[in-house]
């Protein structure tokens, strides 16, 4: 680990778990258990049995045959990649940190796939850095380029003074999120320099293309997520400081044009949102806050408009959420809470509403932060505390009468 200030490692756990409000099983284990359908095929702790880059993992992610799975690790200060067995087990690919990144992983906080190669771009948080990774020959990994100012980390998250923009030049300090598009244009929302940056890479070389800060858009206050969505033609940003949620028309060739602010009506308001996320096929938005998840859809103007709040029983609203995760069908859905320790299961409903389905019990595991789809019923889940993944099968199988 390259950075061990305790401090300011719980800076950004401080973050993480405002966003939201011991690992004990070692290695894989296999068991039959079943709880309200779903099955916990296999459970993977940091540093047992081969497996390594599971220190506070942040994001998962599987490439395109959904064999491979990728992990960012705030505390490993990491990019690991494992390969995926028929039987979901995982097996230990490569892992890049400390000096092979050339610091470039410090806090790593998100990742997304860019470019017609689907190389991997990874934002660090205490870097402030943005980088960019091939996998080789599906075995190991290659750092290809990367970003920094370079601005030393006890000034930007100990010094009282602000940086001003002419120093941040590339707005990249604190950068908490990113959103990578097949067209190779990617968006960053930086969270202490205020910021929306878009990056391209051009010959496997990164470079800012256009940086929009809160003195120019609001709404970009606390930036903490930012999506893309379907079609790549809209990124929306969650400005957590902002309570706002601002959407812009988006292009490889053109620049950011803001199209939409949330909320829009007077005397309305959105507290602290802390990630927002496209609705696959329906086109829709969802954006979560310390209280609650509010479904939007895209009226013929082009304009979002609140389509209902989810709740888990109504009237209790659908609190502390600080991810969201499709199934590849988009029927499905989970909702994960990093303070409450739960991860909870909607169905897409024929009326194009999410209902609550069900709450899966995770044995224990603490602060779920991730997860991606195997197949519309098989799910990897990471939880930060516990430094662990739990890999779960049968999951969403109530909206389509499996038993």
């Amino acid at each position: 680990m390259l950075f061990k200030n305790r401090n300011l490692r719980l800076c950004l756990s401080g973050l993480l778990f405002a966003l939201g409000n011991t690992g004990l099983i070692a290695g894989c284990v296999t068991t039959d258990e079943q709880v309200a359908d779903v099955s916990l095929v296999h459970r993977y702790t940091d540093n047992q049995n081969g497996i390594d880059g599971l220190d506070n993992v942040r994001r998962l992610l599987f490439d395109e045959t959904r064999r491979v799975l990728f992990a960012v690790s705030a505390d490993d200060d990491a990019l690991a990649v494992y390969r995926v067995a028929e039987d979901l087990s995982l097996t230990m690919l490569d892992i890049m940190s400390g000096n092979e990144a050339h610091g470039a992983l410090v806090g790593a906080s998100d990742m997304t796939f860019s470019g017609a190669n689907r190389d991997i771009q990874v934002v660090s948080f205490y870097s402030g850095a943005v980088a960019q990774f091939r996998l080789q020959d599906n075995t190991s990994l290659r750092l290809l380029s990367y970003l920094t100012d370079r601005i030393d980390i006890q000034r930007v998250f100990k010094q009282s003074k602000p940086i001003s923009a002419q120093e941040d030049t590339l707005a990249l300090l604190g950068p908490y999120a990113i959103a990578g598009s097949r067209s190779g244009s990617s968006y960053v929302a930086s969270n202490m320099s205020q910021a929306l940056v878009k990056v391209t890479s051009t010959q496997d070389k990164l470079s800012v293309k256009q940086i929009l800060r809160a003195s120019q858009v609001k709404a970009l206050a606390g930036a903490v997520s930012v999506a893309m969505s379907p079609d790549e033609s809209l990124v929306a940003v969650a400005g957590m400081q902002a309570n706002q949620v601002a959407i812009f028309k988006a292009g490889m060739l053109q620049p950011l044009a803001l199209q939409h602010i949330l909320p829009d009506k007077p005397h309305t308001t959105l507290t602290e949102p802390v990630f927002v996320t496209f609705v696959p096929e329906a086109g829709g938005l969802m954006v979560t806050t310390q209280s609650g998840v509010y479904h939007y859809q895209q009226n013929p103007a082009g304009r979002f408009i609140l389509l209902e709040q989810l709740s888990v029983a109504n009237p209790q609203p659908l609190s502390g959420v600080t991810r969201i995760v499709f199934s590849p069908d988009g029927h499905c859905m989970l909702a994960l809470s990093e303070s409450s320790d739960q991860v909870n299961v909607f169905a897409l409903q024929s009326n194009g509403r999410w209902g609550f389905s069900e709450l899966i019990n995770v044995a224990g595991a603490q602060s779920p932060t991730s997860a991606a789809f195997f197949s519309p019923t098989q799910v990897v889940v990471s939880f930060a505390k516990s430094d662990a993944l739990h890999i779960y099968a049968n999951v969403c199988t109530h909206q389509r009468g499996e038993q």
